[in-house]
């Protein structure tokens, strides 16, 4: 994840004042559950070559969730509505517990 992402994830689920190391073990988890989720709903909205060359990517991309992201930015029509609305969405469902 970039650093863009990982301050959203700090300040909205309330990490900032951890501990370094907790909070970037933090960050790290609600971020590969957040990359999940936006990977799962980009996969349902891609037709049948985008899916093929996106499995080539995963391939050569090995863990590289850059390359990843950048492919579905490129060949996801409305990827970042779909960030956005799982951010908010894994947000709500954690409420109570990052507080």
């Amino acid at each position: 994840m970039n650093d863009e992402i990982n301050k959203k994830i700090a300040k909205d689920f309330g990490l900032e004042n951890m501990d370094s190391r907790e909070q970037e073990r933090m960050i790290e988890k609600i971020g590969n559950m957040l990359f999940e989720s936006v990977v799962e709903r980009a996969v349902d909205v891609m037709d049948e070559d985008a899916m093929n060359d996106f499995e080539n990517t995963i391939a050569e991309a090995g863990s590289d969730y850059q390359k990843i992201i950048s492919f579905l930015k490129t060949r996801v029509s409305g990827f970042d509505k779909i960030v956005s609305e799982e951010f908010s969405r894994l947000k709500r469902a954690t409420a109570g517990i990052f507080a």
